[in-house]
């Protein structure tokens, strides 16, 4: 079954021989809280790094970050559901193939031949994260909520709401934002070409402070103006309720139906095993309070 723009041996070391590789790209699931990001690093457990292995150990071939490319890359604790991944193989691309190399947690569920050209740092649409905020216990005013997302939506320099990376710019387009209220979970969903490091989750933080009453709607403006009145900062909102839920490209997708079922599967093992631990951790925290 195939779908349009996403959710909603050896390989050498030499440039000659990586061009002569079939590209393909990939659609990739992920739960992100036992690996220290998506991007690969030496010594570290990674998203990337299982990826590379995985690719292998099914093609035989030698592989690096220089042929399995991620489109971008997420912090340790985000989850995915549509990462895009590009692969360079002389093997013809078997999803399904690949995923009996890689852990129940990492998921291909779709792929497709990659057009010469493509890119999958910059070749991308649109990205779409999604933040799920519990809200049983903030009281939260969402009509300022929603004020606040539209001063954050357009063209800005985010520095003040980004962790410094390196030398890469500071400014950013957020397209569009929106809020969902349903049975104490406020739903973020946040679409952008492309996003700093930590701006998603520092967005978050601010949005809750505005929410509560601790920061005005001002403070969104003069942010933007680059004027630090937040001299220590704003956190980043915890990582393991962020989910990269969609990367958007113009190519149509072949959809392993076996592998969403594996992903829908992984999903429903660890609400379980959070849910059993929910109970047993709350019961020893009664007991405690008991004495």
């Amino acid at each position: 079954m195939p779908v349009l723009l996403g959710i909603s041996s050896i390989c050498g070391n030499h440039n000659g021989a990586l061009s002569q590789l079939t590209s393909y790209i990939g659609r990739l699931f992920y739960l992100g809280d036992e690996y220290h990001g998506s991007q690969w690093q030496p010594g570290l457990r990674t998203v990337q790094g299982e990826l590379i292995d995985a690719l292998a150990a099914w093609s035989g071939e030698t592989h690096s970050s220089s042929t399995v490319q991620l489109a971008g890359r997420t912090d340790k604790g985000v989850h995915s559901v549509g990462q895009i991944v590009l692969v360079k193989t002389n093997k013809r691309f078997d999803v399904d193939g690949v995923n009996k190399y890689l852990p129940d947690d990492i998921r291909l569920w779709a792929h497709a031949k990659a057009p010469e050209d493509f890119k999958p740092r910059y070749s991308i649409l649109m990205r779409h994260y999604r933040y799920y905020l519990d809200t049983t216990e903030l009281n939260l005013d969402l009509s300022l909520m929603k004020q606040a997302t539209q001063l954050l939506t357009g063209s800005h320099n985010f520095s003040l709401l980004s962790k410094p990376d390196g030398n890469r710019g500071t400014s950013a387009t957020i397209l569009n934002m929106s809020l969902r209220a349903s049975d104490g979970t406020l739903t973020i969903d946040v679409y952008g070409i492309s996003f700093l490091w930590k701006l998603v989750r520092k967005i978050v933080s601010l949005l809750i402070r505005i929410g509560t009453g601790e920061l005005q709607l001002n403070t969104i403006r003069k942010l933007l103006e680059q004027t630090n009145v937040l001299p220590g900062g704003i956190a980043p909102a915890p990582p393991e309720s962020l989910v990269l839920l969609d990367v958007v490209v113009p190519i149509r997708m072949n959809v392993s139906k076996h592998g969403r079922r594996r992903m829908q599967k992984e999903l429903a093992r660890r609400l379980g095993y959070l849910h059993r631990s929910t109970m047993t951790l709350s019961a020893l925290t009664e007991g405690f309070d008991s004495g």
